[in-house]
């Protein structure tokens, strides 16, 4: 006669509870990090196409591209980005089964303890459910130790060479080198101006350099092989100048960079023609893109110095009351006019003003030349029968 083995008491319905909301909260993050290992190197790849298209965009590559070649580096990197948006096509979320054994190999316990929690009992004798109920409570003891562990997508397999790097540095390199124009270069991108362009249309540019100057006109017409030769570099005009660029016909379209900015034009341009102009206050690029065929020109904008006199020695009464004053002269393009403007010496501030009743003298300065750039001259005039005469000036 056999006795009936005692069957040990469920466990509590807390504790199960418990157990099946950890158990899920784990499943959650195992298969999260299944997810994360197999759409990482994609989304990796397609990060690096994106990057390397910010980096020729911010490099300033499409600005320096004619319309065709641009349009096929621009088909390029469009090729290339599907290729690398291909594979999530075929992206499969990960499975409960898949995360229940990615929790099994985690947890280092060879009996599959994450798998083990989810099964359940189909046998109603009471000798194997005593059985069952033992192991679940030391699978439950062991839930501790269950853990789904950070995500590893193993980008250097993928990846031996850290290309991926390569394109972080040149990004943060392009990104301070472009500074305030990123948004322009990048847009530079999909200009379709000029990718047909109409033949037969003549394209003339020129720099008016400001008239105080006195310097002609610098032209930049594709004939001007000196302006716009690549080994000459930069051109160096006068701050203030004036970008003009006409065509014959068709659209005109002009990419520019630094310190250019578009102007109204003065006045109405010749029948049948595109004109459009722009102030050059700082270094920078000007294109052609539309009409084609036309060079990159750069431009080195110089500072004009603000003209400087001085008294070469103090003033000398001359005979019969006249003054002399000599000077000394300085500008970069030349002086062409100075005057001479004297005020009364400021007295006692305590004492009362008197109000004037002439303005005090002002008279034009004699140059030693039509446009002196450095010279001293000299200028006598007789101040005798001035109301200021005998008053303290300066």
């Amino acid at each position: 006669m056999s006795a009936t083995p005692p069957v040990r008491p469920e466990t509590p319905p807390d504790a199960t509870t418990a157990a099946q909301h950890q158990l899920a909260q784990a499943l959650q993050r195992a298969r999260w990090s299944i997810g994360w290992e197999r759409a990482w190197p994609s989304l990796a790849r397609v990060l690096s196409v994106v990057g390397l298209f910010l980096v020729a965009s911010w490099a300033g590559l499409w600005l320096m591209l004619s319309p065709i070649p641009r349009t096929i580096a621009l088909a390029l990197f469009v090729i290339a980005l599907i290729a690398t948006l291909y594979p999530f096509i075929r992206f499969r979320w990960p499975s409960r089964e898949e995360g229940l054994a990615r929790l099994d190999h985690g947890s280092g316990i060879r009996h599959r303890p994450a798998t083990a929690l989810t099964d359940t009992l189909s046998s109603q004798d009471p000798l194997a459910r005593a059985l069952w109920l033992v192991q679940r409570e030391r699978t439950l003891a062991s839930l501790k130790r269950i853990r789904a562990g950070l995500p590893s997508p193993r980008l250097p397999r993928h990846d031996p060479w850290a290309l991926r790097a390569l394109v972080l540095v040149l990004l943060v390199a392009t990104w301070f080198a472009a500074s305030g124009e990123r948004g322009t270069r990048i847009m530079a991108a999909f200009d379709w101006n000029g990718v047909i362009a109409p033949s037969n249309v003549r394209v003339d540019a020129w720099v008016n350099p400001p008239s105080y100057t006195a310097k002609p006109p610098i032209i930049l017409s594709a004939a001007n092989k000196d302006a716009n030769s690549a080994d000459a570099g930069a051109m160096a005009v006068p701050s203030g100048s004036t970008l003009i660029v006409r065509s014959s016909g068709g659209a005109l379209d002009v990419a520019l960079t630094g310190g250019l900015t578009e102007t109204a034009p003065a006045g109405d341009a010749p029948a049948g023609t595109n004109e459009k102009h722009y102030s050059i206050s700082g270094d920078g690029t000007a294109q052609v893109r539309s009409p084609k065929g036309q060079p990159v020109w750069t431009f080195a904008a110089t500072g004009d110095r603000a003209p400087t006199i001085s008294l070469a020695k103090d003033p000398e009464r001359q005979a019969k009351g006249s003054l002399l004053l000599a000077y000394k002269l300085d500008d970069d393009y030349g002086v062409t006019e100075a005057h001479a403007q004297f005020a009364v010496r400021p007295g006692d501030d305590k004492a009362a003003k008197p109000r004037p009743l002439f303005d005090p003298p002002s008279f034009a300065l004699v140059l030693p030349n039509a446009r002196t750039r450095n010279g001293v001259g000299q200028t006598v005039k007789d101040l005798s029968d001035d109301p200021y005469a005998g008053a303290e000036v300066t």
